[in-house]
């Protein structure tokens, strides 16, 4: 359905990149994203609570879509999770908001298979 629930995630390859602070700015792969968050494969993880900014190249835009968001769970790939770090969307604005739903909506629209 083209309506994202707060909740869903869907499966989904979008590069990625996000910083930690100051620190260098780290490449990833979402794995599934949704409207409130996103879990990201990366070789670099960041810690667990720690706050980190997430930045989506936009297909529309171009500037980057920046999220601040806050790690809520990081796994090193072992005990037959995959690796990796799922983070919560923090205090997105409308504008924010919408801009990912386009962002969503666009990668689903490009890879059918995905669905």
């Amino acid at each position: 359905s083209p309506h994202f629930r707060r909740g869903e995630r869907r499966p989904m390859a979008l590069r990625v990149r996000f910083r930690t602070g100051e620190q260098l700015v780290q490449e990833g792969s979402t794995v599934d994203v949704g409207m409130g968050g996103a879990f990201i494969d990366a070789r670099s993880l960041p810690m667990m609570g720690q706050s980190i900014t997430l930045l989506f190249a936009s297909p529309t835009a171009w500037d980057d879509l920046e999220i601040a968001c806050k790690v809520r769970w990081v796994s090193d790939g072992t005990a037959s999770r995959a690796r990796g770090f799922g983070v919560r969307f923090e205090g997105l604005s409308a504008g924010q908001s919408s801009a990912l739903y386009e962002l969503l909506q666009a990668a689903d629209f490009l890879d059918p298979e995905a669905t």
